[in-house]
């Protein structure tokens, strides 16, 4: 089972987006989508969308009064059962998989166990262009979503600088599979850094809170993976 998951504040973006997701892949049958929203009224557009779709899913209301997308990731991430040899991927509003996605990364995966860092079409195969290295789609079998205590964005961060995080994270638990510099598989992010789309009223709030991130960033970098993964606030 590939397990989606999925934290929107534009639920009509979600409902544009997430068929490319369900139309590329080879099997959407063996497809979960797990969607977290702040209130009621998104919750009932997204599950309106569902049941005319018949797609597999799981909503969830975070009630979440925190701006960002690491609170509500981490009550959708750590409220996520699955089995051994399932793949949990976190999407958003702003990426689009490649044509048969699900299989390359059934393929890619199988026999191996970590977490997987793809090209975005933004950040270089070697991370040059970055401050610091960022999982901007976190991919992960199973049993390293277990080994990160089921946390993908911890929840001590506002938006910034958690795809930084479970980098580092990842590296120091040997569990970064990071093949950019052959694959050239991109599964594609549509951010307004590289142009592709506007910056909205959402990212614009996101980056009021950038300097208290950069400031936990700065401070949790210094500490072991083992100091990081225990030091979750939910």
């Amino acid at each position: 089972m590939i397990h989606i998951l999925w934290c929107t504040i534009r639920p009509e973006t979600f409902k544009q987006i997430h068929p490319y997701w369900m139309g590329r892949a080879d099997n959407n049958q063996n497809i979960k989508t797990h969607v977290a929203v702040n209130d009621q009224p998104h919750q009932e557009i997204i599950e309106k969308y569902f049941r005319e779709n018949n797609y597999s899913n799981r909503v969830i209301v975070t009630l979440s009064k925190k701006i960002g997308v690491c609170d509500p990731s981490y009550k959708l991430s750590s409220s996520l059962y699955g089995s051994p040899g399932d793949i949990v991927v976190f999407a958003s509003d702003d990426f689009l998989p490649p044509e048969h996605w699900d299989t390359y990364l059934i393929n890619k995966l199988k026999d191996r166990e970590g977490g997987l860092i793809v090209r975005d079409g933004y950040q270089l195969p070697d991370s040059s262009n970055m401050q610091y290295p960022a999982i901007t789609i976190p991919i992960l079998t199973w049993g390293c979503f277990e080994k990160l205590n089921k946390t993908i964005y911890n929840p001590v961060y506002v938006h910034m600088y958690s795809d930084c995080e479970l980098f580092i994270n990842l590296k120091d638990m040997n569990m970064l599979i990071d093949d950019r510099l052959t694959d050239m598989t991109i599964f594609e992010h549509l951010h307004y850094a590289a142009g592709k789309r506007s910056a909205d009223d959402m990212d614009k709030q996101y980056h009021r809170h950038w300097l208290d991130d950069e400031s936990t960033w700065n401070k949790r970098r210094l500490m072991t993976v083992d100091e990081r993964l225990g030091n979750t606030l939910a």
